[in-house]
C-alpha cells in the first residue's frame, strides 16, 4: 500500500470537513488562557469572536498558518468549553489540522484528545486521528480511528482506505472483510468494487471464490481482459491447466498484455507436457516480458524436451552469457540440462565440463556422477567411468 498516498487524502478529507485547518501554540496554555479569563457573553464578544474566526479561516485557506494561529488563540479567549463545546472543539480541531501540516504529530494528537473530551462525537477529529497515526506508522490505531469516523458518519466508502490499512499491516483476511464492507456499500453498479473486492479473495488463497467474482466481468469491455487473466491465474493455482490455458487465451482475444500472460500460458503447458506450446510462449515472453531468465530457462527445457538439443543448448548458453554479463546467480541445472543436451549431440567434453561444474558445487551429486559416468564410457575411459558409478552409489541415498 502507498501510506503517503493515504495520509495526503486523510488530510484533505480533514481539512474539508472541518472548513480548514486548526492551530494552537501549546493547547495547555490555550486552556489556561480561557480559565483565566472571564467568559463575556455579550453581543460584542461575540462579534470579535465571529470575527477572528473568520480571519482565521482566511488566513488558513491562505496558507498562513502562523497568522492563522495568532485568531484562533483569540478565539479562546471569548470561547469556553462549558458555554460552547462544539465551537470550542472545531478551534481545537483547527489547531489540530495546522499540526499535522506543519509535522508537528505530538501537538495534533494532544489537541485531538482535548477536542474529544468536550465533544466525544466529533467524527472528524477521528478523520484526523487516522491521518496523524498513519503518517506514524501506527495502522492498528488508524484503522480503529477511522472505524470510528465510519460509524459516527456511515461514510462506507471509507471501508476502501481500512482495507488498504490492513493491506499494509499484512492482514490481508482483515482487508478482505474491509472492502467486502466498501463493496457492498458500493453496490453491484460498481464494478470496480466488485473487481478488487476479487483481486482480494485472490490475494488471500479463496481461488474458487475469486473465479467467481471475476467471471462477472469477463465479458466487460473494461475489465474483461484481467477477468480473464485473473481466472488463469487462480485456475493455475488450483492445477487446473488447461482451464487456465484457456482463460489466458480468452485474455490475449481481448487485448491483454498483462506482464505474465505468455509465461503463465507456457507454465501451464510445459506442466501439461505440451513442450511445443510451452516453448512458443516463453518464446514469446522472452520478446515480452519481464521473465528473461525464467523464461530462457522453461524454453531450455521444453526444447530438450522435444528433443530439439541445439535449441535448447542455445537458451542456456544464454543464461550463463547473462550470468556472466549482469552478474546474476546462475541455477547449476542449466550447467546440468545443458550437459545432457550436449551429450546427446555428441559433444562429450562439453558435457564432462559441465558435469564437473555441477560436481564442483555440490548439484545432485548422485545423479551427476552417474551421468559423467556415461559420457566417459561413450569416450572409451573406463578408469574414471568407475570412478564416478562408485562416486554415485556412494552419494545415493
Amino acid at each position: 500500500m502507498n501510506m503517503k498516498k493515504i495520509i495526503a487524502l486523510g488530510l484533505t478529507a480533514g481539512l474539508l470537513m472541518t472548513a480548514a485547518p486548526v492551530m494552537a501554540e501549546e493547547t495547555a496554555q490555550t486552556e489556561a488562557v480561557v480559565q483565566e479569563s472571564a467568559v463575556d457573553t455579550s453581543a460584542a464578544d461575540t462579534q470579535k469572536l465571529d470575527a477572528c474566526y473568520t480571519l482565521a479561516l482566511n488566513a488558513i485557506n491562505a496558507e498562513d498558518y502562523a497568522t492563522a494561529r495568532e485568531y484562533l488563540n483569540v478565539c479562546f479567549v471569548y470561547c469556553d468549553p462549558q458555554t460552547s463545546p462544539v465551537m470550542y472543539a472545531d478551534l481545537l480541531l483547527k489547531q489540530a489540522c495546522i499540526d499535522v501540516i506543519e509535522e508537528k504529530n505530538d501537538m495534533a494528537l494532544l489537541n485531538l484528545d482535548a477536542a474529544l473530551r468536550v465533544q466525544p462525537d466529533l467524527a472528524d477529529a477521528y478523520l484526523v486521528r487516522t491521518q496523524v497515526y498513519a503518517s506514524l506508522g501506527q495502522v492498528d490505531a488508524a484503522i480503529e480511528n477511522l472505524e470510528k469516523y465510519i460509524g459516527l458518519t456511515e461514510d462506507t466508502s471509507l471501508y476502501e482506505t481500512v482495507a488498504l490499512l490492513h493491506e499494509a499491516n499484512g492482514n490481508m483476511a482483515a482487508a478482505q472483510d474491509a472492502y467486502d464492507k466498501f463493496a457492498a456499500a458500493a453496490g453491484e453498479g460498481n464494478q470496480e468494487a466488485g473487481f478488487q473486492a476479487g483481486l482480494y479473495r485472490m490475494e488471500n488463497g479463496k481461488y474458487e471464490q475469486a473465479i467467481e467474482a471475476f467471471q462477472a466481468y469477463a465479458e466487460d469491455e473494461t475489465f474483461g481482459a484481467g477477468a480473464q487473466y485473473n481466472i488463469g491465474v487462480c485456475k493455475m493455482n488450483l492445477g487446473d491447466y488447461a482451464g487456465a490455458i484457456a482463460a489466458f487465451t480468452a485474455c490475449e482475444e481481448k487485448g491483454g498484455t498483462f506482464d505474465g500472460l505468455y509465461y503463465n500460458r507456457g507454465i501451464c503447458s510445459l506442466l501439461s507436457e505440451d513442450w511445443a506450446k510451452g516453448a512458443e510462449d516463453f518464446t514469446k515472453s522472452i520478446e515480452t516480458e519481464s521473465f528473461g531468465y525464467d523464461a530462457r530457462y522453461n524454453l531450455g527445457i521444453c526444447k530438450m524436451q522435444q528433443e530439439d538439443y541445439e535449441g535448447a543448448v542455445a537458451a542456456f548458453d544464454e543464461l550463463v552469457a547473462m550470468a556472466e554479463t549482469e552478474e546474476t546467480t546462475l541455477n547449476d541445472a542449466v550447467y546440468y540440462f545443458r550437459a545432457v543436451c550436449n551429450a546427446a549431440l555428441g559433444k562429450l567434453e562439453e558435457a564432462i565440463q559441465d558435469y564437473t561444474t555441477c560436481i564442483d558445487h555440490g548439484y545432485e551429486l548422485a545423479q551427476t556422477y552417474y551421468q559423467r559416468a556415461q559420457v566417459y564410457a561413450a569416450m572409451g575411459d573406463a578408469e574414471k567411468q568407475t570412478s564416478d558409478l562408485e562416486n554415485s552409489l556412494k552419494y545415493t541415498k
